[in-house]
């Protein structure tokens, strides 16, 4: 129920934190989110690990929503990824909206497998 600047203040948050935890563990990081299947992509050492963010005001993140591009890489890549989710950030629906807090997760060499997955959209288009 959040309109498009408030998700989008939400996101900024989570992306927000979790570049901060990457960055303060050594890795450096660069963001992908405009051109990438994965949001940030952290390297350290020899690792690089590509890192899919997601940002809830919920407190429960339990269940989050994935593009059917981000199950690929992340069923394709399995064990070689990370998921990070950034519950309780709190939004104030202000013009623009602003997001503070949150309490971030790393799920580092993150096994999809292991989580459910659901389809929950369909492309519908008309036969010719």
């Amino acid at each position: 129920g959040l309109s498009a600047p408030e998700k989008k203040a939400v996101e900024l948050r989570a992306m927000e934190l979790t570049q901060v935890w990457f960055e303060s563990n050594g890795y450096a990081v660069k963001d992908t989110s405009a051109t990438q299947p994965y949001d940030l992509l952290a390297s350290k050492d020899s690792i690089t690990t590509k890192v899919e963010v997601k940002g809830t005001t919920s407190s429960d993140p339990s269940a989050i929503l994935m593009t059917a591009n981000e199950v690929d890489l992340h069923r394709s890549e399995k064990g070689l990824t990370t998921l990070a989710i950034v519950s309780d950030i709190k939004l104030v629906k202000s013009t623009p909206p602003t997001a503070s807090g949150g309490r971030l997760e790393v799920l580092l060499g993150w096994d999809i497998d292991q989580w459910l997955t659901t389809p929950t959209a369909f492309r519908v288009e008309r036969q010719v």
